[in-house]
């Protein structure tokens, strides 16, 4: 029997759950570790003001500031949007024109000492890890675009660095305020669809995102194609709902560059049996754009589409049944850029840890390291047909 509807919980709010280490949880949600040196007790860190504006600098002016930070940042109250800084100036002023902002535009990450409490780091996946480290050494809050950085390892120096400066770490992995994620893991946890058989992941369609740059092909700014790009989102929500994937294994289109398709399988531990997992990501062609948790009786499905609902499949007597369930009376595509910066205010506010935090970012990117150094081609029989033609 299906639960009864829950209301929708805003990621932001803290409730009296914990987890067990004894970190409070955020409600509606799953628990989120606690940042080491960000906690509400020290004396060494004070919350700002709630009666001013926190200041903040966005690092990176192209296509992801200007399509999803600034329509969300402009015209909140709690917000000051005090610089923008890009190495190239024309972006910058570029920006703060077509989102009609009066900042500072700034070309050096060091020119905004002194006048920002937190800034976002939207620069390519390259440069996350220098330029955060900049910031926090400079006593700033951070909110950094995904993937956290090109490694691992550069991801793990920069979550040291925010402990030992003592400053906030997030992860613009947005997906995770998606209201169905919890009704999900609910719904599967509670035996909804019985013992869960597999899990099916797939996110597709023709790139056609406006960048500014060629910073998506370019090894000197990133560190992937789809997988790392776009793929990492769904990755990330498959280990954030239920735990690590082992016994990987990867292919993909690459011919010495960046992969327009991939597909990377794996084994994730569920209900305490090994499940397996398969996922599909492309650049070239549309895919289903879901994750399917396939059980002995229905499957239930999140479609990357319509966060609001929860699709249950269940095959009856009388043949198909879909079920939708919903998740959230009100979500639009912005509305989880606009939880994203409530969770980061609050925050830098109450100097807690944020809801994505860089350690918990980790996971997924060391996942995808592996699955790179386990890369194998991936089958591409047209390619043979057109040598043969020739």
């Amino acid at each position: 029997m299906l639960p009864p509807c829950r209301r929708l919980v805003n990621p932001a709010d803290l409730s009296s759950r914990q987890d067990r280490h004894g970190n409070p949880a955020v409600a509606g949600f799953p628990p989120y570790p606690r940042i080491t040196g960000v906690d509400r007790g020290k004396d060494t860190l004070t919350k700002i003001d709630s009666n001013r504006p926190v200041r903040l600098g966005i690092v990176g002016c192209g296509a992801i500031t200007r399509e999803a930070h600034l329509p969300v940042i402009v015209g909140d109250r709690r917000v000051e949007l005090a610089v923008l800084c890009d190495r190239d100036r024309s972006n910058a002023t570029h920006a703060a024109h077509a989102s009609g902002v009066d900042a500072a535009i700034a070309t050096d990450v060091a020119d905004l000492a002194g006048k920002v409490d937190a800034a976002i780091v939207a620069v390519p996946p390259r440069f996350h890890a220098p330029i955060a480290i900049q910031l926090m050494e400079m006593g700033i809050d951070v909110l950094c675009e995904k993937p956290l950085a090109i490694t691992a390892a550069d991801g793990r120096k920069m979550v040291d660095a925010a402990r030992r400066t003592e400053r906030i770490l997030a992860v613009a992995l947005m997906m995770r305020f998606f209201p169905h994620n919890r009704w999900l893991a609910d719904l599967v946890e509670e035996g909804e669809i019985g013992e869960v058989r597999e899990v099916i992941v797939e996110d597709g369609a023709p790139l056609d995102w406006p960048m500014a740059s060629n910073s998506y092909f370019d090894r000197n700014a990133t560190g992937g194609g789809v997988l790392f790009d776009s793929g990492v989102h769904l990755l990330d929500r498959v280990l954030w709902l239920f735990g690590d994937l082992t016994d990987i294994a990867y292919e993909d289109d690459a011919f010495g560059g960046f992969e327009s398709n991939a597909k990377l399988t794996g084994t994730l531990q569920i209900g305490g049996r090994a499940v397996p997992a398969r996922m599909e990501f492309s650049w070239s062609h549309r895919l289903r754009r879901s994750i399917r948790v396939v059980g002995e009786r229905g499957t239930l499905e999140a479609h990357t589409s319509d966060p609001r609902t929860l699709t249950l499949h269940r095959r009856t007597r009388r043949g198909p049944m879909e079920m939708q369930i919903l998740c959230a009376q009100r979500w639009d595509g912005r509305s989880h850029y606009r939880a994203q910066l409530n969770d980061f205010i609050g925050a830098i506010r109450e100097r807690r840890a944020p809801f994505v935090t860089g350690e918990s970012a980790l996971q997924a990117l060391s996942v995808i390291e592996t699955a790179y150094a386990r890369r194998t081609s991936m089958a591409q029989p047209w390619l043979a047909r057109l040598e043969a033609s020739a």
